[in-house]
């Protein structure tokens, strides 16, 4: 035997063995079947005897029949009609109030009885389903055509393609994907390796393992060489989520720009969401439409309510003539989802902050949205505050372009807004070069002195907030919510994904 062939069958693996006598079958699938091995193994050893030049692969696209979710099932339990024909066949008719014996969902209840029906198996009469006709094979057509699935639409035969033609329009009994199908011819080379293999005496060599290592069992053992030009199949181990990562960045950033991270609750009373910062107890967002509502009622801070209520009814010592109407501690009292993060700015100041103070937030809140693909009832809000001498709205302007310019962003400008709380307010919007529009990005403002006058800050305060989603879906490159979060994202992007950089 030559030396070359004997070295080439002494350096084979497990797997390349295993499927060595069952090469002449040419199909992967009757290679699988015999060897025992999945076809993925199989495709990884056929690579293997193709690096040693034993195989030529070449890979081709092709169109396959395959079974799918309820084809698998059926290909153990028995297509739905099978299952009710049983049924007949013991009982000979069974009333349509029976139907719940065969333990067939409504839908292949129906499927069931039309393909009978179209047969002349059965026939329905007085709310009896009667068998009429005989079964001629003990497989029909279509049970016999998911036992030889998998298969190319290519070759299938005029039986074939009728069974073929009565389950494509089922609910996932088969599926036709294209495949890369990969077809091999055995070398010269290989036909020797093939003539010989029986010859020599694999089991002499042995799989090195870390026990054999450690004991130093190794020494003068024979081992087979390894393939290291294979390409190996990848392993996807866990990675942190894009979105997560996007929380991630901000919250760098912020603390880069020296800020420090506040947090508070999700369930809040309606005095840290609303009250505290001068939103009016009539105001629209506060309608059960906006907000989600819990059937109890919390705690609020009773010195600080007295100075909430000042305001609210005339204005405290801020010269402003508040609201003018009497306010009620118990819609204060209420318990709800907090909408924005605000509230926890606002328990921030409640502790007595004084200036400078640099704060922000990133946490979950809760509105009444319409669900649609760029809203949720449940996202993510990043809220921010500086509180310091001589504040303007310069000063918020340029720390709101700061902020994006680190994101990547540097097409920004300004425009007016209203919020209760904040004068003068705006929104600032940034240019995508990629989608040519303007998008939104975030709101602000300065604290108004009746939002402030209740904690004795007699500071300017300047603040924004901006929600993460929105400017996640932009750093990536996503129209839809649902291609960022939740089940439906494709799984390739999340194992694959890049930190975003982002062209504006």
């Amino acid at each position: 035997m030559e030396k070359e062939v004997e070295d080439i069958i002494l350096s084979l693996s497990p797997i390349e063995r295993k499927i060595l006598p069952f090469l002449a079958e040419k199909s992967i699938d009757k290679i699988s079947k015999k060897s025992g091995l999945d076809t993925t193994t199989v495709k990884r050893a056929l690579q293997f005897l193709s690096n040693k030049n034993i195989l030529k692969i070449s890979i081709e696209k092709k169109k396959k029949v395959l079974l799918d979710d309820n084809g698998k099932i059926y290909l153990k339990e028995g297509l739905p009609e099978k299952r009710l024909l049983s049924l007949l066949e013991k009982n000979k008719s069974i009333s349509l109030e029976e139907v719940g014996k065969t333990g067939l969902s409504d839908e292949e209840f129906k499927v069931a009885l039309g393909t009978l029906k179209s047969k002349t198996l059965i026939d329905i009469k007085q709310g009896k389903i009667l068998l009429v006709g005989k079964i001629k094979e003990e497989k029909s057509i279509e049970e016999k055509f998911l036992n030889e699935l998998p298969l190319d639409v290519e070759y299938i035969t005029a039986e074939q393609n009728y069974a073929l033609e009565q389950l494509k329009g089922r609910k996932k009994i088969i599926k036709i994907e294209d495949i890369n199908d990969i077809s091999f011819k055995i070398s010269e080379l290989g036909k020797r390796i093939l003539a010989n293999a029986n010859k020599i005496k694999t089991n002499l060599i042995e799989e090195l393992t870390p026990e054999m290592i450690r004991k130093g069992a190794w020494i003068n053992k024979q081992f087979r060489k390894y393939d290291i030009q294979s390409k190996a199949p990848s392993v996807y181990g866990g990675r942190v989520h894009p979105f997560t990562k996007i929380i991630e960045l901000v919250r760098q950033t912020f603390l880069d720009m020296g800020f420090k991270e506040m947090t508070g609750p999700w369930v809040e009373t309606a005095f840290w969401c609303m009250d505290s910062m001068w939103i009016p107890q009539d105001h629209p967002s506060r309608e059960l439409q906006d907000t989600f509502y819990l059937p109890y009622s919390g705690d609020i801070p009773k010195e600080l309510s007295k100075k909430i209520a000042a305001v609210h009814e005339y204005g405290g010592k801020t010269g402003s003539k508040g609201y003018g109407y009497k306010w009620d501690p118990k819609i204060a009292a209420q318990l709800l989802l907090r909408t924005h993060t605000t509230a926890v700015t606002y328990r921030k100041f409640g502790e007595g902050i004084k200036p400078p103070a640099k704060y922000f937030c990133i946490g979950r809140i809760f509105r009444n949205e319409t669900i649609n693909p760029t809203h949720l009832p449940e996202f993510h809000h990043v809220e921010g505050f500086v509180m310091d001498e001589n504040l303007t709205l310069r000063d918020l302007m340029g720390y709101i372009k700061e902020f994006y310019k680190r994101m990547g962003i540097k097409k920004i400008k300004f425009r007016p807004a209203y919020n209760p709380y904040t004068e003068p307010s705006m929104e600032a919007v940034g240019y995508s070069e990629e989608r040519k529009e303007w998008i939104e990005l975030i709101n602000s403002g300065v604290f108004r002195p009746e939002a402030l006058e209740p904690y004795g800050i007699k500071t300017p305060v300047i603040a924004w907030g901006l929600g993460l989603e929105r400017l996640a879906m932009l750093m990536y490159g996503k129209k839809t919510l649902k291609e960022l979060i939740g089940a439906t994202c494709n799984l390739e992007w999340l194992r694959k994904y890049n930190i975003p950089k982002i062209k504006w």
